[in-house]
């Protein structure tokens, strides 16, 4: 069916496949197997896409692996054979899908589902690691909040159950902080699976620090020694498909409500990037579009990325009414340091895309000094080879952000200048809810119903900067913004809010009760300002005991619950 043409140390096998056996395998109805037993008929799943991912593979050494992406005629292999120098001869790709078994207790597997333990699985649900996404006829509607416990996210861009959103920064660990502080606002009901793409060890602290070990299924990568960094690529490739299908499992067979936290899905991009290496190695440069040698994201490509963000669902209650939730991380380089009144020339922006050309000119007509601190204000990046990186990783991150369903963008900027978490909210957003003709909602109908102004507040006082603050009517709007960002201050690993939590603070800013401390310096990032939203939070849920708790089971507020905790909010500042 096929021979080897390339490998890698680590388990990473390129083997080209006989187009006629391509076309039949792909054309098949697939059978899904693992080591042990294949599922009954009427359970088993068809290949993804119409190509070979998630197929079995069979080595003369008697070892087998998984197409991990398939780009005609090459399949790309992985095993979990740490040395593959006898690799070699015949190759046959299997009518068969490699699959996981599946059980819910389990704490701790490697990227094929396998209990590090060397314990069995016990149950007998399984499922293909590369399952297909989901079909329309097989979905619900996205109108049940998954609360983060993180009130910027949850008012400005929030997650709804069955939804995708990428997690986007430069800070890792901050980044896994917050969705530390997400998974702990998680109800029993609600399993969490956390893909650890990277093998890293600190995952394991981190989770064990925030008290979640025993509440999350962590799959995690080996990252054995010696291994190349493509074959670890394609491992965390396999890591994250086997999260979603464990997942996936519990949604259909048990109608349970599962997160799955992808940590990170940068690795997806290494190796598709050395995919594109081997085609050129083999067939020449002509092999692949001149588009994504440049960088940028053909429909291969992005039928790659969204066989996994595309995993995400609510789905009916004729496949269980369970749901699936995907939170994938993604990290853009930091920013260079230097100097900021640096002046470059047009010339100097020869190589850049035509769009950053257009704005360029732009600035050149209306005679913007193209300095450093200028571009980086408007994100353009500047030239030098750091930014150039920079620049094609957030032009990848443009691609996957044009796949989700919403992106929650961690700012470096807005971190330096304090802000906790440092969200950009003019380039955060979820897409799910938007449009008249859509009864899809991500938000809480509480929640929905505290922050009526909150961007316009927000983007008015962005408006002013620079801007002459002295009149009366400039002075409210930016006494406004500091109040609500003083009620959605939180710092990653200080613990997740309740939505009451989140809806009184949020209630206090719109209200005006946080605006004559704002005034006397009493801001988010400050230890008063702390120290103030600490002690309104206590008060309120003392004081209003009756209502939060109605807000937190119901998830919406009445009337007569926001009068109890307005009056509480009152009693507080009195």
């Amino acid at each position: 069916d096929g021979h080897v043409v390339s490998s890698f140390q680590g388990g990473l096998i390129a083997v080209r496949v006989d187009d006629d056996i391509s076309e039949a395998l792909a054309a098949a109805s697939p059978e899904v197997v693992d080591t042990t037993k294949s599922l009954p008929k009427d359970k088993q799943s068809s290949s993804l896409g119409g190509d070979l991912i998630g197929h079995q593979v069979s080595f003369e050494n008697g070892r087998t692996g998984v197409v991990v992406t398939h780009r005609p005629p090459i399949a790309f292999v992985y095993t979990d054979m740490v040395s593959v120098d006898d690799v070699e001869g015949a190759v046959k790709v299997l009518d068969s899908l490699a699959s996981v078994k599946v059980d819910e207790n389990q704490k701790l597997v490697d990227c094929f589902g396998r209990p590090q333990s060397g314990e069995e699985v016990e149950g007998n649900s399984q499922r293909p690691i590369f399952a297909p996404i989901p079909k329309v006829s097989d979905i619900a509607l996205i109108n049940t909040p998954l609360l983060t416990g993180v009130t910027m996210f949850d008012a400005l861009a929030p997650i709804g159950k069955g939804q995708n959103m990428l997690l986007i920064g430069h800070d890792i660990k901050d980044m896994r902080q917050y969705v530390c502080d997400l998974l702990s606002a998680q109800s029993k009901n609600v399993k969490c699976i956390y893909a650890s793409t990277s093998g890293d060890d600190e995952i394991s602290t981190m989770l064990s620090a925030a008290d979640l070990l025993d509440d999350v299924v962590l799959v995690t990568s080996k990252k054995s020694s010696g291994g190349d960094d493509t074959s670890m690529a394609a491992e965390a490739t396999v890591t994250a498909a086997t999260a979603c299908s464990i997942a996936e499992s519990l949604a259909l067979e048990k109608g349970m409500n599962t997160i799955v936290v992808v940590d990170t899905i940068d690795e997806h991009k290494k190796l598709w990037d050395a995919t594109t290496r081997v085609l050129v190695d083999v067939f020449g440069v002509d092999a692949v579009v001149k588009g994504e040698r440049d960088g940028g994201a053909s429909s291969e490509m992005r039928a790659f990325f969204s066989s996994l963000i595309q995993r995400a669902a609510q789905f009916n209650k004729k496949k269980g009414g369970g749901s699936v939730t995907l939170v994938l991380l993604t990290t853009v380089p930091k920013m260079e340091e230097g100097n900021e009144d640096q002046v470059f020339a047009p010339e100097d922006f020869a190589d850049s895309p035509a769009k950053v050309k257009e704005r360029i000119e732009l600035l050149v007509k209306r005679n913007v000094p193209l300095t450093a601190a200028n571009l980086r204000k408007i994100q353009i990046p500047v030239p030098s080879d750091t930014e150039g990186v920079r620049r094609l990783s957030l032009q990848h991150v443009d691609d996957l952000i044009s796949m989700s369903d919403g992106q929650i963008w961690l700012d470096e900027e807005l971190e330096r200048k304090g802000r906790r978490p440092p969200m950009d909210f003019q380039r955060s957003v979820t897409r799910i809810g938007i449009g008249a003709d859509t009864q899809s909602r991500a938000d809480a109908p509480a929640m929905r119903r505290v922050v009526e102004g909150l961007r316009l507040d927000l983007s008015q006082a962005l408006d002013m900067d620079g801007a002459d603050v002295s009149s009366n009517a400039s002075k409210k709007q930016a006494r406004n913004a500091l109040s609500w960002l003083l009620a959605m201050h939180q710092p990653s690993a200080s613990g997740a809010r309740k939505l009451s939590e989140s809806c009184a603070a949020l209630l206090a800013a719109s209200k005006g009760y946080l605006g004559d401390s704002v005034d006397n310096g009493i801001v988010a990032g400050t230890e008063s300002g702390d120290k103030l939203m600490s002690g309104l939070l206590k008060h309120v849920n003392a004081n209003a005991a009756e209502a939060m708790e109605a807000v937190d089971r119901s998830q919406d507020l009445t009337e007569e619950t926001r009068k109890s905790i307005e009056s509480a909010i009152e009693s507080y500042f009195s």
